[in-house]
């Protein structure tokens, strides 16, 4: 008996450590590998500079790696895969990924892109040009927040995407990356040192470094801000819930006080730095890609059955 209420108590208490919070059922959250159960899917975003995999029982994030994307391999997995779905904007490694896949987990991946992506739509020409990742993103903001929405995704690129109230993906911009910049100033200015990303106290640098500092940083923050608000301000009528952006125009002065500001969620390396000195950012979702990937992996699993 003193076992079998030690055992109960056990259970509880990794019940409690390891569940999403009530109310928030959108929560992905890390399990360790002795409470997994369903399905096995393994989620891999494929970037520039890093390769990132993720290991999902069901909704439940278990494992998570991340190489450098020039030494992609694929990591070491217990658990026998069932589904691998990919986000890759490196078209040149996809054929090694997808022999790596198939040679080691013994699975055919699936390669999102913005003509196959399942649960979004991408009403636009040349979608071979879109990143999967973007649409990806775009998805899983639409999923998990609702939309309107847009996404600043801090990457090798920033990217800003737009989701509309009724889930399409309606384009974006783009700029360098943070870190890219700050390499950029490095390779290509003789004199301005290789430093390390972080906001200085004051905008107005003393020195070269807290110089650069204050231009990455706050350039950044202002960026952000300068191109969110652009956004919002170009495509206002888009945002009037379940209406179409090309009702006639007196249909859009009647709605107009019915209109949906977007909400913004950033994802990527450098989104708590940068987003902690703004107020136009609603949500930071470090995991945004990986959980998109796991609903595209849910989605492509009903369709099977």
């Amino acid at each position: 008996m003193v076992l079998l209420r030690n055992f109960t108590i056990f259970k509880d208490f990794l019940k409690f450590l390891f569940t999403a919070p009530k109310g928030d059922t959108n929560l992905l959250v890390p399990v360790p590998f002795f409470c997994y159960n369903g399905r096995m899917l393994l989620v891999i975003d494929l970037g520039n500079t890093t390769v990132v995999y993720g290991l999902f029982s069901g909704k439940r994030l278990i494992k998570e790696w991340r190489f450098p994307t020039k030494k992609l391999k694929i990591p070491a997995i217990k658990p026998k895969i069932d589904r691998v779905v990919v986000a890759s904007v490196v078209p040149h490694l996809n054929n090694k990924l997808r022999k790596l896949i198939k040679a080691k987990l013994k699975c055919n991946p699936f390669f999102v892109t913005a003509d196959n992506i399942p649960g979004l739509s991408v009403p636009l020409k040349n979608k071979r040009e879109i990143g999967a990742d973007r649409v990806v993103d775009a998805l899983a903001a639409y999923k998990l927040y609702g939309g309107p929405a847009i996404v600043v995704d801090f990457g090798t690129a920033t990217t800003f995407d737009l989701i509309s109230a009724r889930g399409e993906y309606l384009g974006g911009a783009i700029a360098p990356g943070v870190i890219l910049a700050r390499d950029a100033l490095y390779e290509h200015a003789a004199k301005l040192p290789k430093i390390k990303i972080s906001a200085p106290k004051q905008v107005i640098g003393k020195n070269t470094v807290s110089a650069m500092q204050s231009g990455l940083v706050y350039g950044y923050v202002a960026m952000v801000e300068g191109v969110v608000r652009r956004i919002q301000a170009s495509r206002r009528f888009d945002f009037v819930k379940g209406r179409d952006p090309d009702f006639p125009l007196f249909h859009k002065l009647m709605l107009s006080g019915q209109t949906t500001t977007p909400k913004v969620i950033a994802t990527g390396g450098l989104a708590k730095l940068i987003c902690k000195y703004t107020k136009v950012v609603d949500r930071i979702d470090a995991k945004l890609t990986l959980k998109g990937l796991c609903l595209i992996g849910g989605e492509l699993n009903v369709r099977r059955t």
